[in-house]
Protein backbone atom coordinates (compact mmCIF):
# COMPACT_ATOMS: atom_id res chain seq x y z
CA UNK A 1 0.00 0.00 0.00
CA UNK A 2 1.39 3.22 -1.14
CA UNK A 3 1.12 6.55 1.48
CA UNK A 4 -1.11 9.14 0.14
CA UNK A 5 1.40 12.26 -0.87
CA UNK A 6 0.38 15.11 1.64
CA UNK A 7 0.36 18.63 -0.04
CA UNK A 8 0.57 22.05 0.89
CA UNK A 9 -2.12 23.92 -0.49
CA UNK A 10 -2.87 27.89 -0.76
CA UNK A 11 -6.29 28.66 -0.29
CA UNK A 12 -8.12 31.78 -0.86
CA UNK A 13 -9.18 32.89 2.59
CA UNK A 14 -12.68 34.25 0.99
CA UNK A 15 -13.85 31.13 -0.63
CA UNK A 16 -11.56 28.37 0.78
CA UNK A 17 -10.83 27.56 -2.92
CA UNK A 18 -7.53 25.94 -3.59
CA UNK A 19 -5.41 28.01 -5.64
CA UNK A 20 -2.13 26.13 -5.70
CA UNK A 21 -1.06 23.31 -4.44
CA UNK A 22 2.54 21.00 -4.57
CA UNK A 23 4.29 18.49 -3.02
CA UNK A 24 5.82 18.81 0.66
CA UNK A 25 9.43 19.27 -1.19
CA UNK A 26 8.07 21.91 -3.21
CA UNK A 27 7.27 23.96 -0.18
CA UNK A 28 9.06 26.90 -1.25
CA UNK A 29 6.72 27.43 -4.89
CA UNK A 30 4.39 27.24 -2.30
CA UNK A 31 5.10 30.32 -0.69
CA UNK A 32 6.18 32.58 -3.87
CA UNK A 33 2.75 31.89 -5.64
CA UNK A 34 1.07 33.26 -2.07
CA UNK A 35 3.12 36.37 -1.85
CA UNK A 36 2.52 37.00 -5.61
CA UNK A 37 -1.09 36.50 -4.91
CA UNK A 38 -1.42 39.21 -2.42
CA UNK A 39 0.80 41.29 -4.17
CA UNK A 40 -2.22 41.17 -6.72
CA UNK A 41 -4.55 41.78 -4.14
CA UNK A 42 -6.27 38.78 -2.86
CA UNK A 43 -6.31 37.42 0.84
CA UNK A 44 -4.72 33.86 1.03
CA UNK A 45 -3.32 31.00 3.73
CA UNK A 46 -0.93 28.24 3.26
CA UNK A 47 -2.28 24.96 4.64
CA UNK A 48 0.98 22.99 5.68
CA UNK A 49 0.45 19.74 6.96
CA UNK A 50 1.43 19.24 10.82
CA UNK A 51 3.87 17.38 12.23
CA UNK A 52 1.54 14.93 13.20
CA UNK A 53 0.40 14.30 9.75
CA UNK A 54 3.82 13.48 8.14
CA UNK A 55 4.79 11.54 11.01
CA UNK A 56 1.77 9.43 10.60
CA UNK A 57 1.61 9.26 6.67
CA UNK A 58 5.21 8.55 6.82
CA UNK A 59 4.14 4.97 8.51
CA UNK A 60 1.85 4.34 6.38
CA UNK A 61 -0.77 4.33 9.49
CA UNK A 62 -4.30 3.07 8.35
CA UNK A 63 -7.10 5.88 9.12
CA UNK A 64 -8.64 4.20 11.77
CA UNK A 65 -4.99 4.38 12.96
CA UNK A 66 -4.11 7.63 12.42
CA UNK A 67 -7.15 8.89 13.83
CA UNK A 68 -6.46 6.49 17.43
CA UNK A 69 -3.08 8.90 17.20
CA UNK A 70 -4.57 11.68 17.18
CA UNK A 71 -6.83 11.08 19.88
CA UNK A 72 -4.09 9.73 22.27
CA UNK A 73 -2.19 13.34 21.37
CA UNK A 74 -5.14 15.32 22.53
CA UNK A 75 -5.48 13.33 25.22
CA UNK A 76 -2.01 13.95 26.43
CA UNK A 77 -2.18 17.44 26.07
CA UNK A 78 -5.14 17.54 27.80
CA UNK A 79 -4.07 16.20 30.44
CA UNK A 80 -0.49 17.64 31.12
CA UNK A 81 -1.08 20.36 33.46
CA UNK A 82 1.26 23.70 32.33
CA UNK A 83 4.65 22.64 30.91
CA UNK A 84 7.65 21.15 31.88
CA UNK A 85 9.68 23.67 29.86
CA UNK A 86 8.55 26.68 31.15
CA UNK A 87 9.09 27.42 34.67
CA UNK A 88 5.84 29.46 36.14
CA UNK A 89 6.49 29.43 40.00
CA UNK A 90 7.76 33.08 39.79
CA UNK A 91 3.97 33.59 38.95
Amino acid sequence: MENEKLKIQVLDVSSNQVLFECSLEDSQKAYVFAGEMEDIGLHVKVLNPTLAETLTNSLGLSHEKTLEYFKSMDHELEEHEGSCCVDNSAK
